[in-house]
């Protein structure tokens, strides 16, 4: 527990998806005054856990964003699946993918919580500096959410394939019970890196989530195929 996980707790309890708080709110919500340096500088409010563990204990890892105003000494909390669909819609792209990756993650949490029997929550592990899309609280069950296709719809996305690996590493040096990756979207993603790097995943699971059937399966089972 950090010295703002009380932020991060009070935001993990609300049902909202955005909020306007004055910073004595903050206070108030912390037992604490915020340091100078949030009442004057935009950079303490930045949404960057890399150097700001404020930032990653009060809302990061709760997954939400902070914009601030310091001349009013306020600042805007949203959800992140909230203000990436809010930005979506502004800049009216036409392929609709912020959403959907949005849709699938939010979906997809609420799946693997009643997989699991147990409530999921963005939110950073205890030993490795990462925020991950599903965590319990004891951070038994930790995994991570990923809608990804094929490079126009028929190549190998080596970018994507490097992304993997990366997490799958993460997962295992949490050392939870259970570890996973559920994707979306384009199945053959998964069961192409499988292919090329299962034997080396030690672990973590694989499911493919679909949507709109509400079904999912299993991918790095011994018979390759396992559904729910």
């Amino acid at each position: 527990m950090g010295k703002y996980s009380k932020l991060g707790d009070y935001l993990k309890s609300n049902s909202s998806n955005k909020l306007t708080l004055r910073f004595t709110d903050v206070e108030s919500i912390l037992g604490f005054s915020l340091p100078k340096s949030a009442r004057e500088y935009q950079a303490w409010w930045a949404n960057n856990g890399d150097s700001h563990t404020h930032a990653v204990d009060g809302w990061l890892a709760m997954g939400w964003r902070t914009e601030v105003d310091l001349s009013n000494q306020v600042v805007v909390l949203a959800r992140r699946e909230h203000l990436e669909k809010t930005q979506s819609n502004e800049v009216n792209t036409s392929s609709g993918t912020a959403d959907n990756a949005s849709e699938f993650e939010e979906k997809a949490r609420t799946f693997m919580s009643k997989y699991y029997s147990t409530p999921l929550y963005a939110g950073k592990h205890p030993t490795v500096l990462k925020i991950f899309d599903m965590t319990s609280d004891n951070y038994e069950i930790v995994g991570d959410a990923k809608y990804y296709t094929m490079v126009r719809g028929e190549s190998l996305p080596p970018a994507k394939f490097a992304i993997i690996a990366e997490h799958v590493w993460l997962l295992e040096k949490t050392g939870a019970k259970h570890k996973f990756l559920i994707f979306g979207n384009d199945k053959r993603v998964p069961q192409e890196w499988l292919k090329r790097y299962g034997e080396l995943v030690d672990g973590v699971d694989f499911f493919f989530y679909e949507i709109g059937e509400d079904k999912i399966e299993r991918l790095n089972t011994p018979a390759n195929k396992d559904y729910f």
